[in-house]
């Protein structure tokens, strides 16, 4: 399986060597390279990222805050060249600590441990294909390739489906979490859509093949949006 990544670092000679190392291995697809972390945020909340490779002293934000920040943050992988992280990073379940300079063998160790971790998450997802919705008493199980798409109000969400539309009291941060991330993105800040259902797309909605549903694309959302879809723009 294709990994997709990020790398951040602050320094362009180490932003640079990593982007090389990246490119030399097939299964590592690099979906962007930032010099600060807050410029990461909008496509690590899309989703789409399954690896971040990141330094952790950086001005004004470094890595362990910006992880902390995270509201389900993917697989992380520190570089860096203090060894005085290490603990605290581990504390945070990272993957890996490299420690800079670093060769390309290092490196693919790092990524081959990444990869086995990344499938084997990816393989216990794939296990149930519904997720479980308390209505009043009872518990209705929602499979996820019924989902159009889910709106969220304060606490509450609305979720639409081919059969129905349910309300239940639940954040969207929750319920982002509780979603698989290969069918499901969130296109504004009220907005989850299923992907399978995605008819077209402007730079300012979704249309769904679902009875034309025009759903708002947030311009905060939308470059992540278009990156996880592959649209180049």
């Amino acid at each position: 399986m294709d990994i997709n990544c990020i790398l951040i670092d602050d320094e362009p000679l180490a932003r640079e060597t990593l982007e090389e190392y990246i490119q030399k291995v097939p299964y590592l697809k690099l979906l962007g390279s930032f010099d600060h972390p807050l410029d990461a945020m909008s496509i690590v909340n899309s989703q789409a990222v399954n690896l971040i490779f990141s330094d952790i002293e950086m001005p004004e934000m470094d890595g362990i805050s910006f992880l902390k920040s995270l509201r389900n943050p993917p697989f992380v992988i520190f570089i860096t060249a203090h060894r005085g992280f290490a603990i605290e990073g581990f504390e945070l379940d990272i993957l890996d600590y490299i420690l800079k300079p670093f060769s390309f063998e290092r490196f693919l160790k790092a990524t081959n441990k990444a990869q086995k971790a990344i499938e084997s998450h990816e393989k216990a997802s794939l296990k149930l294909d519904y997720f479980p919705i308390n209505d009043g008493h009872k518990t209705v199980l929602v499979r996820y390739s019924d989902v159009f798409y889910i709106q969220g109000y304060e606490d509450y969400i609305k979720i639409k489906t081919s059969e129905r539309e349910l309300t239940v009291r639940k954040t969207m941060k929750t319920v982002e979490q509780d979603l698989p991330p290969d069918q499901f993105v969130r296109i504004q800040k009220s907005y989850i859509v299923n992907i399978g259902y995605i008819k077209n797309i402007d730079a300012t909605k979704v249309t769904l093949t679902v009875l034309d549903i025009i759903l708002p694309l947030g311009l905060q959302y939308r470059d992540a949006f278009y990156q996880r879809l592959g649209i180049r723009k």
